[in-house]
């Protein structure tokens, strides 16, 4: 058997999984090593938790608990939510295992002796306000190649450039808002430049890949590659094997990347098979794809081929099919900034089988794509339910209504030849876009089938073939029968659980998952059951209208117009400002820094003058006003119950006035449609000191 390694990009243990990151990577992958399971071959498939880094350790202080507490908490969140996409890897690896600290002591080590790791002195960031050193993605400012002003201090999202914190212009600390100052430490660097030679042949070499990936990475090359720091000063992360080192770690970006290496070892213990997981990294005739969003392309082009180079004894990554940005509303999907859903969220409304056919339909294989609840219900009501769905649901119930036994007929019509000539070369196409790693198109061709398919059976008329030729009736029902399987093991590296219910439906003596396609596609024997409709509409008529999110107050001024009110400023994924009444119960000093629950999609107002863009949410009981509030980060989405904001409702002040707000055991409950649901953050609860009031007024 052909064997392939697939490696997926390794999620960071700091936050849930939101959709940016399944279109961005996961999803392709594992449509990728369905399908190439299905042709028969012995696929590998790797990823992990990235545990390590300051976010994490700055997460632990704000929750008074350890790094290792909020690398275990996302770690399982994450798992949990592949599980629920039908998303399977081989092994889901952790870098806080202590046997991912052995293979990094091992190549450190190996490249230390080869003299591709040298020791230099650096300047770092150091925020005298926090006291420490900063990690280089804490240090934001603008970058010196594109402009682009809020660059990282390792990396520029517009333009891709890999950074230094020292060459951003006007840079500050993200944590404090200050302006670092910066020290000189010493440090181990990786040399990139003594690699340049071997990796520009590597990367001429690598002519199928995708243009922008391909293209990136020579500019990148052809600058010069300079020396680049591989530890950093600080506390959480793996330790730098040699004495003396203590205060310093490996830097996150060179330690993790070797998780790859560590979930395809642990595997093969794991499996009683110790030696299997060589077979994949040592065979120079193996292919390797690293599946990954296009943030990561320097790490994956570059500096990982780079490292493997130096080592010696590993394969090169075959290909990088890395994609470009999912956004939502025209913004990229942050789960730090709150923008789109998480995994978790939206599967609370659409099920996985929906959600995984529409982002496959969509997914940002060249270009950023656009997300969108209205499309994401148009598209699977019409071709995941009215086409295909409809299609098997008419086939097999005119076939169990008439009580009918199709078998393979002794010839075939010229028609009916032609047929399954254009389903043959069809699955051909279809498989040689999949293996080029060209998951969307592969997904169009199946739906120009699903096309063809309805438009055969309409024009077979089976219904009147009943009363005059039966025989012609068994050879187009066999022949509809042989398009429907042809569909549904195609569909299945796309949605799997849906299909392998739809296979079972034909009754034939083999199940989809385990099976090649020339296994599947050569079944001739069909017992349909009684038809059914295979999939179910959505229904996305009654979301959520409350586009609610958790913001820290910055400022409170006394209004111009009004001695009564506040102009206050709020900090949520942005800065908005607000007018609020809050005056007679609340000083400016008690409100100032205080945490609240903001509804950023009211429609703007104009109040004695000023402008009001949201809401800063507070109970109105008789006596008094509780302002709602809740810690976490600025930004963070509040649900109503699990369905988050479904991103296009301007509310009106009106429709405001006449929502429907309950105190329940003291938590805030809201009216959505015939349900009453309560407002959630992180599966939390916004809880007052209040309880069991049938109607409540939010102001």
């Amino acid at each position: 058997m052909e064997k392939i390694l697939v490696n997926c990009a390794l999620p960071y243990a700091n936050g849930p999984l939101h959709l940016g990151h399944i279109a961005g990577a996961y999803l392709g992958a594992d449509i990728f090593v369905r399908f190439n399971r299905m042709l028969g071959k012995n696929v590998l498939f790797i990823s992990g938790s990235d545990e390590y880094g300051t976010p994490i350790t700055i997460s632990a202080e704000k929750d008074h608990v350890s790094p290792q507490s909020i690398a275990d908490k996302y770690n399982a969140m994450h798992i949990n939510s592949f599980n629920s996409l039908d998303i399977k890897f081989d092994k889901f690896t952790r870098t806080s295992n202590p046997e991912h600290e052995k293979d990094v002591d091992e190549f450190f080590i190996n490249l230390l002796e080869k003299g591709y790791l040298v020791k230099r002195y650096m300047v770092s960031p150091f925020c005298t306000e926090a006291g420490k050193f900063m990690p280089d993605r804490y240090i934001e400012g603008q970058c010196p190649y594109c402009g682009y002003k809020e660059a990282r201090g390792d990396q520029c999202d517009n333009c891709g450039r890999t950074l230094d914190p020292i060459e951003l212009i006007n840079p500050v600390c993200k944590m404090t808002g200050t302006k670092p100052i910066f020290r000189v430490t010493d440090h181990f660097f990786l040399a990139l430049d003594q690699l340049q030679e071997k990796l520009s042949e590597y990367i001429d070499s690598k002519t199928y890949w995708k243009p922008n990936v391909l293209k990136f990475t020579q500019n990148f090359i052809a600058e010069g590659l300079h020396p680049r720091a591989i530890t950093r000063d600080l506390d959480w992360g793996v330790k730098i094997p040699l004495k003396g080192y203590g205060t310093k770690k490996v830097y996150v970006w060179f330690e993790a990347l070797i998780g790859y290496i560590t979930g395809a070892r642990t595997y093969s213990e794991e499996t009683e098979k110790p030696e299997y997981w060589k077979e994949f990294w040592y065979n120079k005739n193996i292919k390797s794809y690293y599946f990954i969003g296009k943030d990561n392309i320097p790490f994956h082009t570059i500096i990982w081929p780079a490292m493997l180079l130096a080592h010696g004894e590993y394969n090169l990554p075959y290909n990088v099919p890395a994609n470009e940005y999912l956004n939502f509303d025209g913004e990229k999907f942050s789960k730090s900034r709150g923008i789109g859903y998480t995994v978790d969220e939206i599967l609370n409304f659409v099920d996985k089988n929906s959600l995984r056919y529409y982002i496959a339909s969509i997914l940002p294989e060249t270009g950023d794509s656009d997300f969108s609840m209205k499309e994401l219900q148009l598209k699977v009501n019409s071709e995941l339910v009215d086409k295909y769905g409809n299609y098997i649901y008419r086939m097999e119930s005119f076939i169990e209504k008439n009580n009918l036994s199709p078998h393979k007929p002794e010839s075939l019509d010229d028609k009916d030849l032609e047929i399954m000539n254009l389903l043959e070369n069809k699955f051909n196409e279809y498989c040689n876009e999949i293996s080029d790693v060209h998951i969307k198109k592969g997904i169009s061709i199946w739906l120009e089938l699903v096309m063809i398919a309805n438009n055969y059976f309409t024009e077979s008329a089976p219904w009147k073939l009943i009363k005059e030729d039966k025989e012609k009736l068994n050879e187009k029902l066999y022949v509809s029968l042989k398009i429907g399987q042809y569909l549904t093991v195609m569909l299945e590296p796309y949605v799997p659980s849906a299909a392998e219910n739809i296979w079972e439906s034909f009754g034939g003596p083999k199940k989809l998952c385990n099976n090649t396609f020339s296994d599947l596609l050569s079944i001739d024997e069909f017992k349909v059951k009684k038809g059914k409709i295979p999939f179910e509409k959505i229904d996305l008529s009654n979301p959520n209208i409350f586009d609610i999110q958790l913001a820290t107050i910055i400022s409170v001024d006394d209004h111009p117009n009004a001695d009564s009110l506040y102009v206050i400023k709020v900090h949520g994924d942005r800065i908005y400002q607000a007018i609020s009444d809050t005056k007679k119960f609340y000083s400016r000093d008690e409100l100032n820094g205080k945490h609240v629950l903001i509804l950023t999609n009211l429609e703007k107002a104009k109040i004695r003058g000023e402008e009001s863009e949201c809401l800063v949410m507070a109970i109105k009981t008789e006596n008094s006003e509780i302002i709602l509030s809740k810690a976490g980060n600025d930004g963070d989405p509040i649900t109503v119950g699990n369905y988050p904001y479904n991103g296009e409702y301007v509310l009106s002040f009106n429709e405001f006035q006449k929502s429907e707000f309950i105190i329940s055991a003291h938590h805030i409950m809201v009216k959505l449609g015939e349900n009453i649901l309560p407002l959630m953050h992180n599966n939390e609860y916004i809880d007052v000191p209040l309880e069991n009031m049938d109607k409540v007024s939010i102001k």
